[in-house]
């Protein structure tokens, strides 16, 4: 009887890993482009949603795609300026797109409030890339 419920709980285990990213309430197109913006720059949606991103890098150069609040963007430069800028992306927090290429990337947006969309690619965050994500109750 102790086997059957091991091997339940590895059945059960496997199949959860298997599900993939949750199921998205709405899917938003975004383009980044070497002129330091996205498109569309402000986002609105409603708590608790997950939302299906897909980012479209038009430019010539890599650009991030980033959510978070505002500390936690300043958080995303600290990582980028101490060499470690890669770590950010394995936490859910956003995707960086080659050139020309396009990515997609799923976030669920729990509470209300505004958060930001930053690239932290050396002078882009400064240079005005980021977008506003007002998320309504």
């Amino acid at each position: 009887m102790r086997r059957l419920i091991v091997v339940g709980m590895l059945v059960l285990a496997a199949l959860t890993a298997c599900a993939g990213p949750p199921a998205a309430d709405q899917i938003i197109e975004v383009t980044m482009t070497d002129d330091l913006r996205y498109d569309p720059d402000e986002l609105r949606i409603s708590a608790g949603q997950t939302v299906r991103f897909v980012i479209h890098n038009t430019g010539a150069t890599v650009h991030e795609f980033l959510v978070g609040t505002v500390e936690e963007q300043a958080a995303f430069a600290d990582e980028m300026s101490d060499g470690h800028g890669e770590v950010r992306h394995a936490s859910g927090a956003g995707v960086s797109v080659d050139p020309g290429e396009t990515a997609e990337f799923s976030y669920t947006f729990e509470d209300p409030g505004e958060l930001l969309v930053g690239c932290h690619e050396p002078g882009h965050y400064e240079g005005g890339m980021v977008a506003e994500v007002i998320v309504g109750s």
